[in-house]
């Protein structure tokens, strides 16, 4: 073929080819007519629907203040994101919505799961070629803004719903701009706030969740729904997976709840055949903690998912997360990203973190899954430490957290001496911060769990077991539990003299305790004959300037004044205060302490105005010390003594003020607010506000009655003095009655010797004549 040939050959190929192209080319270009064209409809209603919409589950809630507040928001033209974590029926809500849409004949309702922008993109684009926008071969980028443009001019309503969205930026291209159109989307980011109004989706209420799993299991049992329900911390998904398991086993709600702490969840909440979730909740939550773990923030997300695993799941503050080896801005951003993917929630003011119990679990797992619990433990710890040794001391969610960290770290720690060691401090910190805070009930509760953890991990003789029970014995006595003190309080001293012989100041100090125990228990025989011998112990083995000897001194006087021995008491405490301002100083806390009781003794023998002397010297002593949870004892005192001297305005305004503040700082049953309302009723009393005063009375006998038992001293105190105060009134019947019964009772829990039942006896008999109420 020649050369002129071979061109014109070309030419015409060439030819060929851009015909080709520019028919190709007409044929991706969308028809403008059919822009403006309405849907195509076989018949009237006919909607065009594209996408699966889930069907209405088993046992399907209406959560009907979410649908109202989701269709509020569209209504007001608003795009709506439905944001929560995974599991709490984001895309059933959404699905219930388009439903009724369905239902009320929108014209057009697009269901895509939009995890990705090709689906989003391919989605619309069928919708382009349902609606008869484009031409089949049509590529989809541009039929996909066609179907936009096509839905921003429908003239009738329509939705769409894109559920599962991971990234704003993903779908933004694709919303429609304007027109009739709703945009509901589901994601646990809160980063789709910025497109519109942000619906936050949580788990189901209690009724709603316990009506939910009965109907999912087919048992008719709501009560025990309810506990299995909050077990799974009311999880929708978590109460579809549980119920399947019980009806597909035959399991009542009380065995799965027994079996349920000793299953992997894999086995517990599995995946449910034939639903349309296509995961069991671990597998979820794990998808959830990865893709978190795989943002910018990747390692320090990991390492507060791994801490707060093990601490308590009430939740963790943000002060003690910014303990963590990092900047603090760098673990706020952090907790930021947890929250937006809502692994992680605050409280109302942004100083709490907490993670639904769930998946805290899966979270626990995966450490022992990985090896990892012992190192996590270990950072956790010293975190802790850290926080109990600042200033000012941390508060109940510490103790909460140590409580919790050793529930779950308790099995690594045996092979690990020093993360043994330093767990079981921490431990007997809480016995100690807990009376501090004035909780003594869960101070005495901590105290028995804390000793018997300390004998199970090391030896009886152990340093830290003898710690461990001494601080359930300082528990028990600031509870006024004095009673169930002294058994542990006798081993301590049999241990102290097994260990380290008689003569030794630890056996001095145990003896010293014993014998304290006892007094206070109204064991006061044994209790006197214990305090003297150990002061004469004490002299011999410690000398007349060591503490313990002063201890010793100032125990014995007061187990002479507990007695009625006052004659003998008086001295002793007066000796008591000049020994200690000659070894210690004025300002001493010892000599602070023996002040004060001194002046106590001084009021009981008629000397108020020594005792006012002594109070007031305290009292300056004291004002630039820091204050403790005993700020109330001293005051109290001085106010009995100022109302002994006659002085009752001042003595009430001073009661007042230390139990309003009693009450603000400590726990409603604190015995030591209780002490302080006995005072201000007697205060008022002698001040002659009798109506108020009784009022008072009443309420201390019970409030004894029930935080110690009807047959502790304390409480028999109480309706004694009840009835001296009543015969004081003229309600001598009553009083009489009374007193009668209260002495019956001393006898039988005391003895008729005991100094408390002839105290009473003599009240008794001198109950006709009582005209004020005795000191």
């Amino acid at each position: 073929m020649d050369a002129e040939a071979a061109v014109g050959v070309v030419g015409a190929c060439l030819t060929t080819v851009g015909v080709v192209v520019a028919y190709l080319q007409l044929r991706r270009t969308p028809r403008a007519s059919a822009l403006t064209q309405q849907p195509s409809r076989s018949g009237p209603g006919a909607q065009l629907v594209i996408g699966d919409i889930p069907r209405e589950p088993l046992a399907h809630i209406r959560r009907e203040g979410l649908l109202a507040s989701l269709e509020r928001t569209a209504a007001s033209g608003k795009l709506c994101s439905l944001v929560g974590g995974r599991g709490v029926g984001k895309t059933h809500l959404a699905a219930t919505y388009a439903r009724d849409r369905l239902a009320q004949n929108y014209a057009c309702l697009v269901w895509i799961v939009a995890d990705d922008a090709a689906a989003v993109v391919t989605a619309l684009a069928e919708v382009a070629k349902q609606a008869g926008v484009t031409d089949d071969v049509v590529d989809t980028e541009p039929a996909a803004k066609a179907a936009l443009r096509w839905l921003e001019q429908l003239r009738a309503p329509a939705l769409i719903v894109l559920d599962n969205a991971v990234a704003p930026d993903v779908v933004t291209p694709w919303l429609p701009q304007r027109g009739n159109v709703e945009v509901v989307i589901t994601t646990t980011m809160h980063e789709f706030a910025v497109l519109g109004a942000e619906l936050r989706v949580d788990v189901f209420t209690p009724e709603q969740a316990a009506a939910f799993l009965c109907a999912r299991a087919g048992r008719d049992d709501l009560t025990g729904a309810a506990l299995v329900a909050s077990k799974l911390g009311q999880l929708p998904l978590a109460l579809a997976q549980a119920g399947a398991v019980i009806r597909g086993r035959r399991l009542s709600f009380a065995e799965y709840l027994d079996g349920f702490p000793f299953m992997p969840l894999g086995s517990s909440l599995p995946r449910v055949p034939g639903e349309g979730y296509p995961f069991s909740l671990e597998q979820t939550t794990l998808r959830s903690i990865a893709e978190a773990e795989n943002g910018g923030s990747g390692s320090l997300v990991a390492q507060i998912i791994d801490l707060m695993a093990v601490l308590s799941e009430v939740g963790v503050s943000r002060t003690l997360l910014h303990q963590l080896p990092a900047e603090r801005a760098d673990v706020d951003a952090a907790l930021g990203a947890l929250a937006n993917a809502s692994l992680v929630g605050f409280d109302v003011n942004g100083a709490v973190v907490a993670m639904h119990r769930l998946t805290r679990q899966v979270a626990v797992q995966r450490l022992h899954r990985e090896g990892r619990l012992q190192p996590v433990a270990s950072q956790a710890v010293a975190i802790l430490n850290a926080v109990t040794n600042s200033e000012p001391a941390p508060g109940i969610d510490v103790i909460d957290h140590i409580t919790e960290l050793w529930a779950q770290a308790r099995v690594v720690a045996g092979s690990v001496d020093e993360l043994l060691r330093d767990l079981l401090s921490l431990r007997r910190w809480s016995v100690q911060r807990l009376s501090d805070m004035g909780e003594f009930a869960k101070a005495v509760a901590t105290g028995l769990a804390v000793l018997a953890d300390h004998q199970a991990e090391l030896p009886a003789d152990h340093a830290s077991t003898v710690e461990a029970r001494s601080c359930l014995i300082g528990a028990y006595l600031e509870a006024e539990r004095e009673a169930e003190a002294v058994p542990f309080a006798e081993r301590a001293l049999a241990d102290c003299v097994r260990r380290v012989g008689p003569d030794h100041p630890s056996t001095v100090r145990a003896r010293n305790r014993l014998g304290y125990c006892c007094e206070c228990a109204g064991h006061l025989d044994r209790a006197l004959e214990i305090h003297q011998f150990n002061l004469e112990e004490s002299l011999r083995v410690c000398g007349p300037d060591a503490p313990v000897t002063m201890g010793a001194r100032i125990n014995l006087a007061s187990t002479y004044r507990s007695v009625g021995r006052l004659a003998t008491a008086v001295p002793l405490f007066e000796e008591n205060l000049q020994e200690n301002t000659r070894a210690f100083g004025l300002d001493h806390p010892s000599t602070i302490n023996a002040r004060g009781e001194l002046a106590r003794i001084y009021v009981r023998t008629g000397r108020a105005e020594e005792a006012i002397e002594l109070h007031e010297m305290n009292a300056t002593l004291l004002q630039d010390k820091p204050e403790d949870t005993g700020f109330a004892w001293w005051p109290q005192y001085r106010a009995v003594a100022y109302s002994a001297a006659g002085r009752h305005r001042e003595a009430i305004v001073m009661l007042r003020s230390v139990l309003r503040r009693s009450k603000r700082v400590m726990p409603r049953d604190n015995p030591r607010t209780i002490r302080l309302r006995l005072f201000l009723a007697r205060a008022l009393l002698a001040a002659g506000h009798r109506r108020e005063a009784l009022r008072l009375f009443e309420q201390v006998v019970a409030d004894r009655e029930r935080v110690l038992g009807t047959d502790h001293p304390a409480s028999l105190n109480a309706r004694r003095n009840l009835a001296l105060a009543l015969a004081v009134c003229g309600r001598r019947r009553r009083a009489r009655r009374l007193i009668i019964a209260v002495l019956a009772d001393y006898r039988r829990v005391l003895g008729t010797e005991h100094p408390y039942t002839r105290t009473a006896q003599a009240n008794l008999v001198e109950l006709s004549s009582a005209r004020e109420f005795p000191l």
